[in-house]
């Protein structure tokens, strides 16, 4: 951990954002080509296109593809570059508590109340009507492009949902930007507890930004706040993951519920909540992560021998281990 990197930290991050942009280029061409043989229809008119209902399915494969190449993809093949171990270098553990889950999911509903008190908040930023009119627009855009690919008519459709806009989403993006980049600034910055916050802000910050929404730049970057501060104290990227994936399996459940009771999905998109929700809200995630930095170091002081099949720790709480290896 101490010993210095054989690339300096701006060329690893000139990499990361190097293999990104290919990644993103090698995903669209693949996705229009994969639009062009399920659809029929010309790359030229895909955007348009893809807000056809009747193209439900094929945006869902083209956006889970695209999103791979310029996220998943992109993180694997840094991770392999810079560390002889790469699932280990993006938070691969294979050991996780029970409490920890357990707070996971507190966590998760708490910084839903605090996104969306944020989300208040960022309606509440002054701006001009001329750029008003233009984020407004974009959020509009947004809107009817996750309606789309979150039309649900049946269980088979739910599920499918689940895994293209909740699971795969939550895995992609927490591998990159948890897992690749906030690790890179974490270690560029110095890793006493002050810096690491710094880089887990400017990487929330950079996560927040690069879903083109300012109505929602608050919410999502106080989202990866939590994000990044579950995996700097649990070093466990299954665990960001998991409230990630909970964070948009609610919203794709909320979609589903109100579609199957003949309501319209979209005030759901739309909804916040008051902005003392968020104090109320923070509250509460200071107190659990109080709690979970201390669960999760009590996991990180533990070592894992071959032939051990259960592991518990001061607390009597046991282990969930997967795999074995000698540590």
């Amino acid at each position: 951990m101490s010993n210095k990197p054989q690339l300096n930290y701006l060329s690893q991050l000139a990499i990361l954002l190097g293999l990104i942009g290919v990644g993103a280029i090698i995903g669209s061409l693949i996705a229009a080509g994969m639009w062009q043989a399920m659809t029929g229809g010309s790359i030229f008119n895909m955007e348009k296109d893809m807000l056809n209902p009747a193209f439900t399915n094929a945006a869902r494969w083209i956006q889970l593809v695209a999103a791979a190449f310029m996220f998943l993809v992109p993180a694997f093949v840094f991770a392999i570059i810079v560390n002889r171990k790469p699932l280990q270098h993006l938070g691969f553990s294979t050991v996780i508590s029970l409490h920890q889950l357990l707070l996971i999911v507190v966590l998760a509903f708490a910084a839903m109340a605090l996104s969306g008190a944020l989300g208040t908040l960022n309606e509440m930023i002054p701006i001009s009507a001329k750029w008003e009119v233009k984020f407004k627009k974009a959020e509009e855009m947004y809107n009817q492009q996750v309606l789309v690919m979150a039309k649900m008519n049946n269980w088979k459709d739910y599920i499918f949902a689940l895994v293209v806009i909740a699971l795969a989403p939550a895995i992609f993006e927490e591998v990159l930007f948890r897992g690749a980049l906030q690790k890179l600034f974490i270690n560029w910055f110095g890793n006493t507890t002050t810096k690491a916050i710094l880089a887990i802000a400017v990487t929330s910050i950079i996560f927040s930004a690069v879903h083109f929404s300012f109505y929602g730049f608050l919410a999502r970057a106080g989202l990866g706040m939590v994000l990044g501060l579950i995996f700097y104290y649990s070093r466990n990227i299954w665990l960001s993951i998991l409230l990630h994936f909970i964070n948009n399996g609610i919203a794709v459940t909320a979609l589903f519920v109100l579609s199957r009771n003949g309501k319209n999905p979209e005030a759901a998109l739309k909804e916040n909540f008051p902005w003392w929700y968020g104090i109320i809200a923070l509250g509460i995630v200071v107190t659990v992560f109080v709690s979970f930095k201390k669960e999760s170091e009590q996991i990180g002081a533990l070592k894992i021998t071959d032939g051990d099949l259960k592991l518990k720790n001061e607390n009597n709480a046991v282990l969930v281990i997967t795999h074995y290896q000698r540590l």
